[in-house]
């Protein structure tokens, strides 16, 4: 068996932890590095990190060329008011990306290149569930980020990789943050009352799953990630006992104001994904793609998760002489 070396860019995201530790196992590769803004948020046994903020594209470069890998994992996507705002995002992913394929023309003998992308590339209203061969027409800021990625990481790969796009649906688990799970935790969940679109998600395992098995023997071009039985937004209310607010569609900018308020921001992506849906479907037949959790499995453990409970300051004790 040849001996590999491994790249995770990313791997301080949650996805990218939890992926690095699985891979962690395998013997192929031998030596694994670790490049984010943030450490990485679980043990790691074999991995250097390597921090490098989205703003140095120098030192960005130099490591990866010095590193020389042979498989590169890029997870360095910032999803609109996941951790950063929208702008924030937008110019935080596009600086690791450009980075990235920066360093791209300086490898040779690169073997495999795995991306993280998003269903949203496929914009909305869809009239049918879409496979990796519909059209990128994106409708959203994450969406128009991830398509961008999607072109410069295809036009500057070299010839030698694997090249494989992973399009997620929104990933949901304990520690990721995520929009829409934030915004499903709320007391009320807002929903277009028009609309009996159906959504799909993908947990946070699956979703890690998913990336060991494109970085180990994954296939060139598309896949979308999605688990399987799509849901309403009516039937996740009533699942975690919520309340519904009807929203009429010129009012969801104020909307947006009052969750935010609330905690939960409300990019425009989850806004698409609350009035029109999104469901996809995969024609890569690939059993190491095939999420173990349906959606509604996905969405009942995210209300299973404690709550916040906010203690207040404690009382002065009386001391006895």
């Amino acid at each position: 068996m040849s001996q590999q070396r491994l790249l995770v860019i990313g791997v301080g995201s949650e996805l990218g932890s939890l992926a690095t530790a699985l891979l962690e196992h395998d013997a192929r590769f031998s030596d694994v590095l670790g490049i984010d803004v943030h450490p990485p948020r679980r043990r790691l046994r074999r991995t250097t990190f390597v921090r490098v903020e989205h703003d140095d594209p120098i030192g960005f470069v130099r490591h990866v060329v010095a590193y020389r890998p042979d498989v590169v994992i890029h997870l360095g996507v910032w999803e609109p008011h996941a951790r950063l705002g929208t702008n924030d995002a937008r110019v935080a992913t596009g600086n690791y990306a450009r980075a990235l394929c920066n360093a791209l023309e300086q490898l040779d003998g690169l073997s495999r290149l795995v991306v993280r992308s998003g269903l949203e590339v496929y914009g909305a209203p869809l009239r049918n569930p879409a496979d990796e061969s519909a059209p990128l027409i994106p409708t959203s800021t994450y969406g128009h980020m991830l398509t961008e990625l999607e072109t410069m990481v295809r036009d500057a790969a070299p010839r030698t990789a694997t090249v494989t796009m992973l399009r997620f649906a929104p990933v949901i688990g304990a520690h990721v943050p995520s929009p829409l799970g934030r915004l499903l935790r709320l007391p009320v969940i807002p929903i277009d009352p028009f609309s009996k679109a159906s959504f799909q998600v993908v947990a946070d395992d699956d979703a890690a799953r998913a990336v060991v098995n494109a970085a180990t023997h994954g296939a060139h071009g598309a896949v979308n990630v999605a688990a399987h039985e799509p849901v309403t937004i009516a039937d996740v209310a009533r699942q975690g006992r919520r309340i519904v607010a009807p929203v009429v569609p010129h009012t969801w900018r104020v909307t947006a104001s009052l969750t935010t308020l609330a905690g939960a921001p409300l990019p425009d992506h989850v806004v698409e994904l609350l009035r029109h849906g999104r469901t996809a479907v995969s024609n890569v037949r690939d059993i190491g793609y095939q999420p173990t959790h349906s959606t509604g499995e996905v969405i009942e453990r995210l209300y299973s998760w404690p709550s916040i409970v906010r203690v207040g300051p404690r009382q002065p004790t009386e001391q006895v002489a």
